[in-house]
């Protein structure tokens, strides 16, 4: 498929009450029985790109049809299907910005970086609380960086999936992000702040411009380096 060139969306995503994605693993005994997905570097929680363009592909699907055509050319075709169609849509880790996670680690919160939530069931016929459990969740007011990548074929359809995208988004505000929503967890608003396009031709001149410039180039440093004599010894 031809490539026309690729808009960056960048924003925040904040959190309007608590936030729970599992890490799909339980703490074990004495720890807590649902945690958060977090960066193994730096133990923040995030949101995964992989969850978001789930949620996003879900609230489309239920816009215009689980198999409407404008479903698989803006978020790819399922895996068990026939088409080929690739996804146009990119959706990065979201992780909190610096100014939210410092304000996080200053607060005296369960655990760092995060609330716990204890739950239980409650046995409707004999009314006592069963199954205790202790919820991870991002507290609310925590903001997150936002950043999709869309890639078009061509200009005809860009107004078409943008929409579409703009309507995913507001779906999921209404209803909610990650997981117990139907009990208050994961309502979020979205706020887009800048675009940034880059079109085929930006991605050409920057390949000229790097066998001109060797100096500002490590593509052109990288190749002389090893065309050099001193390398053919090595």
């Amino acid at each position: 498929m031809p490539f026309a060139g690729r808009l960056t969306i960048r924003g925040t995503i904040t959190v309007l009450s608590g936030l729970h994605i599992g890490a799909g693993i339980t703490g074990g005994i004495g720890l807590i029985d649902t945690p958060l997905v977090r960066d193994p570097l730096t133990r923040r929680p995030i949101v995964p790109g992989s969850s978001l363009k789930g949620r996003l592909r879900h609230a489309l699907e239920l816009l215009v049809g689980a198999h409407h055509p404008e479903v698989s050319r803006l978020f790819g075709a399922p895996t068990d299907h026939s088409s080929k169609e690739r996804t146009r849509l990119f959706v990065r880790d979201a992780v909190l910005t610096a100014q939210s996670a410092s304000k996080l680690e200053s607060m005296d919160t369960d655990s760092l970086y995060v609330e716990i939530k204890s739950e239980n069931r409650i046995n409707r016929a004999s009314g006592v609380a069963e199954h205790p459990r202790q919820i991870e969740r991002l507290p609310a007011g925590a903001i997150l960086n936002l950043e999709m990548v869309y890639n078009p074929d061509s200009t005809d359809q860009v107004s078409d999936d943008l929409q579409n995208l703009a309507a995913a988004l507001d779906f999921i505000e209404d209803e909610y992000l990650g997981a117990n929503g139907s009990r208050g967890y994961g309502k979020v608003a979205f706020q887009i702040s800048s675009l940034e396009w880059k079109s085929l031709d930006h991605y050409k001149t920057r390949q000229r411009a790097n066998a001109k410039d060797a100096t500002t180039s490590w593509v052109q440093e990288a190749v002389e380096l090893v065309k050099s004599p001193a390398t053919a010894g090595a």
